[in-house]
């Protein structure tokens, strides 16, 4: 009986441990410029191009995958652009950041009951094996897609959760404006956040694939006002 409880008292203790550690708050510098800054923690598995016509999401098996959720949004039937994926580790800090200032004007959720494991999209990226085109998950994890919107044109944030997870949270609704860095929303243990940049920023990208970002902190690219 003692073995038992002293078992269950250690699990108990590591869990609220990891409880606090998980939903950490750590500050961070948020810098100025015409600069767009990672919405997340974690490692960038993929910068591509977007093509006009097409919208915004990963590619499964080199076959594109839309988001049903933001096809009512008029603004993207003829925006090209560049979809950077940032694959959030569970020792990550899941607290997701604005990457602009503007105004919120999308947000579209998703939920779905069967959502599959990143775990092995946590195993690539660890080891760099790098195989990120198959990203299944896209198609029936639950999702929540946010816009902000700046003179540049709207860029869109989708949250994707883990297989164990069947809630994201959000802190912002259509006609918020929000500032570059400030919390609006989390993740719970092991997820991915993509940003889609409309080529009207005319974005230099500065960061590379399999690069570690911080939410708020890392410039993702600058660009010409």
């Amino acid at each position: 009986m003692t073995i038992l409880f002293t078992s269950v008292l250690a699990i108990l203790i590591l869990f609220v441990l990891w409880r606090f550690y998980f939903l950490r708050d750590p500050a961070r510098e948020i810098p100025d410029g015409n600069i767009v800054v990672s919405p997340a923690d974690g490692y960038v598995v993929y910068v591509k191009q977007v093509d006009k016509g097409e919208i915004p999401i990963a590619i499964k098996k080199e076959r594109k995958i839309k988001l049903s959720e933001i096809n009512e949004v008029e603004e993207y039937e003829n925006v090209s652009g560049l979809l950077v994926g940032i694959f959030m580790t569970p020792f990550s800090v899941h607290r997701n950041r604005a990457p602009v200032n503007g105004e919120v004007v999308v947000k579209k959720y998703y939920k779905n009951k069967l959502n599959l494991s990143m775990i092995r999209v946590f195993v690539e990226t660890l080891f760099r094996f790098k195989k990120y085109s198959d990203n299944e998950f896209y198609l029936t994890n639950e999702r929540l897609t946010t816009g902000i919107k700046t003179e540049k044109g709207i860029i869109l944030i989708t949250q994707i959760a883990d297989e164990w997870i069947n809630r994201i949270v959000s802190w912002v609704n259509p006609g918020d404006v929000i500032k570059r860095g400030h919390q609006y929303g989390m993740i719970r243990f092991g997820s991915q956040c993509d940003i889609f940049i409309p080529d009207t920023y005319g974005i230099n990208i500065k960061v590379d694939i399999g690069q570690y970002v911080h939410a708020g902190e890392t410039i993702l690219g600058d660009y010409t006002p």
